[in-house]
């Protein structure tokens, strides 16, 4: 176990709790404190996921239900980190706020939008199969097109829901008179998290509309509300950009 000299401090603050992907979790008290109660697992699903597409070549009905329920667990994982957080936020009296409307839309339109994206994802896997079959795409750039794409799909799904809890968070923070530097500093930070996780699905967006033209239309008007709601933010948080967020920026 690395040492206390070793650890960011206070990086889990600011972090998208999305541990698997995440390159500092040996440097991370709050995933050494789930590790040592066994609330953290392996990081061996997102190798596991490669290979699957790496032996199949597809995206079946089958490993998109399977990613589906190990972004679940890792969903829950996160939500045990910050189960306090989340608690308080359901307690608000702030979702009618502008910002949480817009965030809870986005939440809604997405859920309506993912069993769409699970279809898109297995066509793709299907087409790069005919293409490799046929000569007229090599395995590598094939497997390149679809892991692009599941990265796509699965920052959408972890994000979608974050984006809500932590506006929310702090919504009910900045309704708090604060005084302190270092805690405005703290729900600057916040706000960042926020900001990134937009900046983070927006990318995403942008993936799936290359691959898929047909969509664009419809994807359009979903960026152009993830869109509002970062500017929004923005202007409620002008200092948030400008945070650095201890071994994350």
């Amino acid at each position: 176990m690395n040492t206390q000299s070793e650890l960011i401090s206070g990086i889990y603050n600011y972090c998208d709790a999305w541990c698997e992907r995440c390159l500092f979790t040996s440097r991370c008290r709050s995933y050494q404190i789930q590790h040592e109660t066994g609330l953290a697992k392996p990081q061996t699903a997102g190798d596991d996921l490669i290979q699957k597409l790496t032996d199949a070549l597809t995206l079946t009905k089958k490993y998109v239900e399977n990613l589906t329920g190990t972004q679940g667990q890792h969903a829950l994982m996160g939500e045990q980190a910050q189960a306090l957080e989340t608690k308080v936020v359901r307690q608000s009296d702030f979702r009618k706020h502008p910002l949480a409307l817009l965030a809870n839309d986005y939440l809604r339109q997405t859920g309506l939008w993912l069993p769409v994206g699970k279809d898109l994802l297995e066509e793709a896997g299907q087409r790069q199969i005919g293409a490799v079959e046929l000569g007229l795409q090599t395995q590598e750039d094939a497997m390149h097109l679809l892991h692009t794409l599941k990265d796509a799909w699965e920052m959408i799904r972890w994000y979608r829901t974050l984006i809500p809890v932590k506006t929310l968070a702090v919504l009910r923070a900045l309704a708090e008179p604060v005084t302190d530097p270092q805690l405005s500093s703290y729900h600057a930070g916040k706000a960042k998290l926020i900001l990134v996780s937009i900046d983070q699905s927006l990318l995403a967006w942008e993936t799936i509309i290359q691959f898929f033209p047909e969509e664009t239309d419809d994807l359009l008007d979903l960026m152009a509300l993830l869109s509002r709601l970062r500017r929004e933010l923005e202007t409620l948080c002008p200092d948030a950009r400008a945070f650095m967020r201890p071994g994350l920026d």
